[in-house]
Formats: structure tokens, sequence, C-alpha cells
């Protein structure tokens, strides 16, 4: 996975972590990943089977002032199939956590992409 930047390999966790890959979820990292030039054998992996652990991406995740912009392409995949999952709920409030941001605060960027 080490051709994937830590951000890249966030969004991989994050499609996975229900276990399942929807669709619609598939189609948006298949285009984040092809934007940010990664192979097509290595996006088909990624598309197949989770290649990452959320959990071990976050720890070596560092944003700095990009964090808002992390928060709103993980909710914009996660909400792409129209539903949010418990297990993809709790990546949410870790991914909060490990950013400092405020429940309020996520809040705020997910009413930004419904507008």
């Amino acid at each position: 996975m080490s051709n994937l930047s830590p951000i890249q390999e966030l969004l991989v966790a994050a499609a996975w972590a229900d276990g399942n890959l929807a669709d619609k979820e598939a189609l948006f990292l298949r285009r984040v990943l092809a934007n940010g030039c990664v192979s097509v054998s290595q996006i088909e992996a990624c598309l197949t089977a989770p290649t990452v652990e959320f959990g071990d991406v976050l720890s070596r995740l560092s944003v700095g002032s990009a964090g808002e912009e992390v928060m709103r392409e993980v909710l914009l995949m996660l909400q792409s199939d129209g539903a949010l999952h418990s297990k993809e709920q709790d990546l949410i409030t870790r991914l909060a956590q490990h950013l400092k941001f405020s429940q309020e605060k996520v809040e705020e960027i997910r009413r930004e992409l419904v507008h």
C-alpha cells in the first residue's frame, strides 16, 4: 500500500468500514484514486478487498490545515451510497477525534455537503 498517500489509504479504509464496498462507494473511490495518479492495478486491488486498517492509517495521518477537506471527502464517500452504517459513523467519530473536531464541526461540514 506504500504507493498510496495516507489520505488515499484513509479513503480506502473508510470505504471498507462496514465490511462491504457499495457500488457508489467504489465509483467514488475509483475516481479519487485515479485522479491521484494511482495505477489501475492498485485501484483494482483496493476495490477487491480491504487493503489497510483504519486505525493503522489514522495513527500515521497528519493533515494539518487540510483536516476539513479530509473530513469532507470521507463524508462524501461514506454517504455516496445513501446510507451511513453504524461502523461508518464510528469511523467518522474516530476521525473527528483525531482531527480534534467537535461533533458540531462534523455536523457543520455534513450540512455543507447537503447544500
